[in-house]
């Protein structure tokens, strides 16, 4: 028994050693959660709030599905675009002010594109203005025990005065577990590659390369969320499911677009094909 645990530690050292270049390079918040036992595997910089871009969208899909599920709006229910959603800069999808979409095609815009104007138009649908909105993702995120955690938007976009959404990795991570918790269904969508839009048949496609790169996919994987803006770098929360086993991955602030891809991909790896030593898990978590 003592050899078998003397054997386990050393394979564990191994493991650390190999894993610190790989997974703390150029100091990139990472983070890899055992979603099943509420455990980290390997952290780095989580604690630090930075820019996350698009990953805030995943706050902005927990509130409008807290809604549907509250029956306080229905996916059939018909937004018209205003003059401050049409025009959002960055990604888009083809509406103009005045037009009318369900919130059906809003949300999948916002989940697979990363659409900038489909998710003001939800905000607005349900807080009246951007920055109601914003002030109900705050207050969510204390509720969620989110600690360092500021939104001023629901896209993530920067704002004119330079201020932005932050998040720490291990405020991403938290959300996206109460996301997945609460609203299991939503996996179902952030797993498609692409999507008909009802209202203009236009089909959109999914940002995240993991489902629509082979080099890139991973067993398992049906979520989570991409983010890019020049001050965030490239951003992805990852999830899969293996027999009943899911884990998160948060890669925050890489340089290049699928490299945070390339990372998850080891950071799953290691999770579902190699395993992880029990007596070591809080030597990769410090």
């Amino acid at each position: 028994m003592i050899k078998s645990m003397f054997t386990m530690g050393c394979i564990g050292l191994g493991l650390l050693f190999f894993l610190v270049p790989i997974f703390q390079a150029d100091n990139e918040p990472t983070l890899l959660l055992d979603m099943n036992k509420d455990m980290n595997l390997i952290e780095s910089e989580i604690n630090k709030a930075v820019p996350v871009a698009s990953i805030s969208k995943i706050m902005t899909e927990y509130l409008v599905l807290e809604e549907l599920e509250a029956g306080t709006i229905t996916w059939e229910d018909s937004v018209r675009v205003s003059e401050s959603a049409a025009n959002k800069e960055g990604t888009r999808i083809e509406v103009s002010e005045g037009d009318v979409v369900s919130v059906r095609d809003l949300y999948m815009a916002m989940l697979l594109p990363s659409a900038n104007n489909a998710t003001t138009a939800l905000a607005e649908h349900l807080a009246g203005s951007e920055v109601v909105f914003a002030s109900r993702m705050n207050e969510k995120a204390k509720a969620l025990g989110l600690t360092n955690t500021s939104f001023v938007n629901s896209t993530g976009l920067s704002e004119i005065d330079t201020r932005s959404n932050q998040m720490s990795a291990r405020d991403v991570a938290l959300l996206a577990k109460a996301l997945i918790t609460d609203f299991p269904n939503v996996l179902q969508d952030t797993s498609r590659s692409s999507y008909k839009l009802d209202y203009s048949n236009e089909r959109i496609y999914s940002t995240n390369h993991m489902l629509t790169k082979s080099s890139l996919a991973f067993d398992g994987l049906d979520g989570l969320k991409t983010g890019y803006t020049n001050e965030a770098g490239y951003c992805f929360v990852g999830t899969a499911e293996r027999g009943g086993q899911r884990y998160i991955t948060v890669v925050l602030g890489t340089s290049e677009y699928d490299s945070r891809f390339i990372k998850t991909q080891k950071l799953l790896s290691f999770a579902f094909d190699q395993g992880y030593v029990p007596t070591l898990e809080a030597s990769i978590g410090n």
